[in-house]
């Protein structure tokens, strides 16, 4: 498989997984960031991106379920989430 059918690969993995964990949380991140401001988008992302620094440089992949592809996807879908919650906000302050 060549570079660009691997990121068609990932970027399907990574839709589909969004649109599964949107359903499953009820729109739970949009709620959140409309609640408590858009620095929650960060903070998500952070926290994500601690814990893979956790995780590469302490090697506890070996000991718990969440694999660091694991946590590069969070990361991506957390990217993803934000891009699309500043973009909706942006039409809606331009619509005004």
């Amino acid at each position: 498989m060549n570079k660009e059918d691997l990121i068609i690969n990932e970027c399907e993995e990574l839709k589909n997984l969004l649109i599964k964990k949107n359903k499953d949380y009820e729109n739970s991140y949009d709620k959140t960031l409309d609640e408590y401001g858009k620095q929650i988008g960060l903070i998500r992302i952070e926290d994500k991106l601690n814990r893979l620094k956790n995780l590469i440089l302490s090697e506890e992949e070996m000991r718990t379920e969440e694999s660091i592809i694991d946590t590069v996807f969070d990361i991506a879908g957390y990217a993803v989430l934000f891009s699309i919650y500043l973009k909706e906000k942006q039409d809606i302050n331009n619509a005004k």
